[in-house]
């Protein structure tokens, strides 16, 4: 078998690459550029977190059926700013229209027209309320009507002179002012005045980036050709909410790309070139890595035509893991050209000795890839796919285009290298020696076995992040001890307290100059930010990103937020900060208006049976609007006004059939808007339960579509899909050792590095405060890869070369590993300098296991060579 495989190697070099270089070369520059042509007009990044579930998964359905029924669950706060609130509303009622207009567009809000409520008022009040008012006005029209005859003579005290108001409203207002209409403000203002808002929801849940771009900049032209500087000088249009911040995660993830990739590349380049020291070294290593890594990302678009966050960074991994590849292929073509061998035949041995070792090392890296593709989690699927296809391309261009390029260039400029090896003034030869080796194997033994201790009084604390803001942050133990040591500052408590006060009488004076000249008094902004103006101005009755309960009954939606709101008023809703449905503004069910209507009745009566000539005006304009407020009738959710029924209104394809009479469904849903952080695994946890036990308590099923369900759900498929894929992954790279060296103790020797080196690096991670996250557990089969990699380059050199070879195989192998090693902690070190802070988790558990592999690759397994030589373990160093 080996005889064959060294004949294939040498048939492949000598007829085919040797003879074609010039071919090759060009094809894969060709293949290069229509990959290039593919990304460009693909390219498309999906920041949804939704796109990594499971289509399986009940929080994807809800989401999928949100998306399909309601539209974009994200709403678009467009903010109106300038000093003239009245040039604020001309403006937004032209935009509204204009908005409104748009077929992408649901909803235009920003008025709330109280008028239907206030004529309907008294149906609003309890029948115990009704009666007192019946009762009360009755007495004070009496008694205005006693105290109008010329006979009265007042025999009581000179209370009974007060001017009380003839209906006093303010007892009433204030026991009624949660009502739900009468939570809503009537313009949706800010609280200085300054900002007015437009929350606007479209008709498609978009997770497309670009067409959300396209979108948004057609809403925001739309708004500046109505030239708001007409309106007023000042104005200005500001844009936030959900879809404006997707927008501005896309912008600096292509950010974080690009910055990820001038970093990870110039530091290569530099790299490369030190260790080498040759320009040409460094298109021979980056030339075809780069070229998989285009080809890599060129199937991904053309598959699935969107890539996730965790995917779209496959180039920083791949040039991780591919760096690998091509210095140790090089390292060894120029080992075999400065023994004085031709460059085919140097190419020949090459790949005969290092070029078996790196198949090996890519096999088991795109199998542990492979495995991953199997994961339920689609974050995981996706990304072990793309990465398996990305290790091929990657083993394809270091066996094919790598050979080819060496000759295309040594056709046209003739070189002879000197063997590789030196980095920053270091050479392995000057401290890789034989006699060292066996003189320092029982000093890495015992270092070996005192980090293993270590990591294994330490690992048992490394936890899983389930707080997305504390993503890729840690505080060291020494730093946390100095937190906690440290005591408050009498003299910053001090400060705090006069800034306190000097908030408060500046307040007062704010007041009293109010008071004293309110003509020219122009008050403070309070509001500054966007986010801070549309917050004010929705109440906290908006959110962008809202969680929808999906309703197939509306009386079962009924049921579920009456529920809900009576859970509120006690407070027993304590993650809740608002439920809104179409049945808050109703004043309860039509059984429950019909018994108030005696009572409106009866009210009626009294203000008809009586003469009003002995009221003053302002008394018979009083009992003129009650007269007015008494001929109503009971009404429906769908006699209410249209603006309530569009806060609520379905308009994805997949809406349920309007009521008779109606343009759209509005009865199936609630609005939740949570008063935690979703982004907070404990209390977006917290926040489910809470709704999971309305469902308990009401006995009524319905859909929660919801952040707060997507991330929960996300954080347990990954801990879920990456405990079992990594465990099956293991199992069967270790297999492939042990195949692949003919014996499963040879396979464990081989896998020894990487094992410790896992075991280091959850050590020193937990020490240092780096918890593991669902961004960079994927780098976890990098660790495989790369901790395999070296395991199996040092120890099949040793097996290739025999006894007392240990020192060799370090000055040859150990040089080669340790520059790879380098260079992947520079291809990660690109993500850990981004913003975005997934990538960051990444780039730096990626460093600390990279670290740690080569650690135990240079410590351990020298050692262990060292004593089956000692000891004459045959199975271990051969005969």
């Amino acid at each position: 078998m080996t005889g064959l495989l060294k004949r294939f190697i040498a048939v492949f070099f000598r007829r085919i690459v040797g003879r074609h270089y010039l071919v090759i070369s060009a094809l894969s520059l060709l293949l290069s550029g229509l990959a290039i042509w593919v990304i460009a007009t693909r390219w498309n990044i999906n920041s949804d977190f939704k796109a990594l579930l499971p289509q399986t998964s009940a929080a994807y359905q809800a989401m999928e059926e949100v998306g399909d029924r309601v539209g974009s669950g994200s709403a678009l706060f467009v903010v109106i700013d300038s000093p003239d609130g009245e040039a604020n509303k001309r403006f937004a009622k032209v935009y509204a229209e204009k908005l409104r207009g748009l077929p992408e567009v649901a909803l235009a809000h920003y008025h709330n027209d109280k008028s239907f409520f206030k004529k309907h008022q008294l149906l609003y009040l309890d029948e115990p309320d009704l009666q007192k008012l019946r009762d009360k006005l009755a007495d004070k029209i009496r008694d205005k009507k006693r105290k109008a005859n010329p006979l009265f003579v007042s025999l009581g005290s000179s209370d009974d002179d007060d001017d009380d108001e003839l209906i006093d409203k303010k007892q009433l207002e204030e026991k009624y002012q949660d009502l739900a209409h009468e939570d809503y403000k009537e313009y949706l203002v800010s609280d200085d005045g300054y900002a007015l808002t437009i929350v606007v929801r479209f008709v498609e849940s978009s997770t497309n980036l670009e067409a959300t771009n396209r979108l948004l900049n057609k809403v925001k032209d739309l708004g500046q050709s109505l030239e708001p500087s007409e309106y007023h000088p000042e104005m200005a249009l500001e844009y936030g909410g959900g879809l404006i911040n997707r927008q501005k995660e896309y912008s600096s993830i292509l950010d974080d790309v690009q910055t990820s990739a001038v970093f990870t590349l110039v530091g290569l380049f530099l790299i490369i070139a030190l260790y080498f020291r040759r320009l040409r070294a460094i298109s021979f290593v980056l030339t075809p890595l780069i070229m998989s890594v285009l080809w890599t990302l060129a199937i991904g678009f053309l598959v699935y035509g969107e890539l996730t966050t965790v995917t779209v960074f496959i180039f920083a991994i791949l040039l991780g893991l591919g760096i690998d590849f091509s210095i140790h292929l090089l390292s060894g073509y120029d080992h075999a050209r400065a023994e004085g061998k031709e460059p085919v035949d140097a190419l020949i041995e090459c790949y005969n000795t290092t070029g078996k070792a790196t198949v090996v090392g890519a096999f088991t890296t795109f199998v542990t890839f492979l495995v991953l593709s199997f994961a339920q989690f689609r974050g995981l699927s996706q990304f072990g796919q793309v990465a398996s296809v990305g290790v091929m391309c990657t083993l394809l261009a270091m066996m094919v285009v790598l050979p080819a390029l060496i000759l295309t260039v040594h056709r046209f400029k003739p070189h002879e290298p000197s063997a590789a090896g030196a980095l920053f003034g270091l050479s392995m030869p000057e401290w890789a020696k034989e006699t060292r080796v066996r003189r320092f194997a029982p000093v890495l033994l015992l270092l070996a076995a005192g980090l293993t201790t270590f990591a294994a009084v330490q690992s048992p604390q490394l936890r899983f992040e389930e707080n997305f803001r504390r993503v890729g942050k840690f505080t060291p133990p020494w730093q946390a001890a100095e937190k906690k040591e440290q005591k408050k500052d009498p003299a910053a408590e001090a400060e705090s307290q006069a800034a306190h006060l000097a908030r408060k009488v500046a307040s007062q004076a704010v007041q009293v100059r109010s008071q004293v000249d309110p003509d020219t008094y122009k008050p403070d902004r309070k509001q500054k930010t966007t986010g801070q103006k549309y917050t004010s101005a929705v109440s906290g009755k908006q959110s962008s990103t809202p969680t929808l309960l999906l309703f197939d009954d509306p009386e079962n939606a009924r049921q579920v937020y009456e529920h809900m709101s009576a859970l509120k008023r006690e407070g027993k809703l304590e993650t809740v900060r608002s439920v809104a449905s179409i049945y808050a503004f109703m004043p309860g069910t039509l059984d429950a208006q019909k018994a108030r209507m005696d009572e409106i009745a009866a009210l009626g009566k009294v203000i008809d049976d009586d003469d009003r000539s002995f009221l003053d005006k302002k008394e018979r304009k009083r009992v003129a609007e009650l007269d007015d407020r008494v001929d109503v009738e009971p009404f429906s959710i769908y006699d209410l006004p249209t603006w309530t029924k569009r806060l609520f209104k379905e308009a994805g394809a997949g809406a349920k059939p309007a009521h008779e009479g109606e343009e759209y469904a509005f009865e199936y849903t609630i609005y939740v808007n949570e008063a935690v952080d979703h982004m907070k695994g404990a209390e977006a946890r917290r926040f489910l339960s809470e709704l999971q036990q309305v469902k308990k308590d009401t006995g009524i099923d319905f859909r929660i579509g919801s952040q707060s369900y997507i991330y929960t759900a996300m954080l347990d498929e990954i801990k879920n899909d990456g405990v079992v894929m990594l465990s099956i992954a293991l199992i069967i790279v270790f297999l492939i050792l042990a195949f692949t060296f003919r014996h499963p103790l040879r396979g464990l020797v081989a896998f020894t590095p990487l094992l410790l080196g896992a075991l280091w690096m959850f050590g020193i991670a937990a020490f240092v405060g780096l918890r593991l996250d669902f961004f960079n557990v994927i780098i976890l089969p990098v660790v495989i890869g790369l901790g395999v990699d070296d395991g199996v380059h040092f120890y099949y050199h040793y097996r290739e070369k025999g006894r007392g070879s240990v020192g060799e195989v370090l000055r040859k192998v150990g040089s080669a590993i340790t520059m790879t090693s380098i260079t992947s902690m520079i291809g990660f070190g690109g993500l850990a300098v981004t913003d975005y802070a997934g990538l960051q988790s990444i780039g730096y558990l990626a460093i600390i296991g990279i670290a740690t592999t080569l650690l135990a690759t240079l410590l351990v397994l020298p050692a262990i060579l060292w004593l089956g030589e000692k000891y004459d373990i045959q199975w271990l160093v051969g005969e």
